[in-house]
């Protein structure tokens, strides 16, 4: 299974970070390429373990997808200041993967920044021409999403 990793830095202090990502109604689509279209459809609010967010995105060739995710780890931040540490992961109960698991990791690295690690692990169905589509696309969408999210985070969280 793939597993791919990425870091942003973001000028804010974990706090912000952290409501800004436990406000997934808003923060989902303002984190999404705007070409996917996606829209929280609904979500158990607030935020905890067990909640489930269901999303709908445009798909390939124009077909919508339903993504339902479930966060299977919820914890709030440990204390304000440097070294303060939060932590949700969510995975995909259905939707367009075999299997789909984001791990959120915020770390507080000095007064008002914030390191976010996204770390996904996934599966794309049908077997072996699944591993080819993933060679061929599928990685490379993924990849484009988390790069749109590394330049989105900062820029939106300095402007809050």
């Amino acid at each position: 299974m793939p597993t791919l990793t990425f870091e942003t830095l973001v000028h804010a202090p974990l706090s912000r970070v952290w409501a800004f990502h436990q406000d997934v109604i808003h923060a989902l689509p303002s984190l999404s390429p705007p070409s996917a279209h996606l829209k929280v459809e609904s979500a158990d609010l607030p935020v905890r373990t067990g909640s489930r967010i269901v999303i709908a995105a445009g798909g390939p060739l124009g077909v919508r997808l339903r993504w339902v995710a479930r966060i299977v780890e919820h914890r709030p931040p440990t204390s304000g200041g440097p070294g303060a540490v939060a932590c949700f992961v969510d995975e995909q109960e259905s939707g367009p993967f075999k299997s789909w698991r984001h791990e959120h990791d915020l770390r507080e690295v000095s007064p008002g920044t914030t390191r976010v690690t996204d770390r996904v692990t996934y599966r794309v169905r049908f077997g072996p021409l699944g591993k080819l589509a993933d060679w061929m696309f599928v990685r490379r969408q993924v990849e484009a999403m988390f790069r749109h999210r590394q330049a989105t985070l900062p820029a939106l969280l300095s402007q809050r």
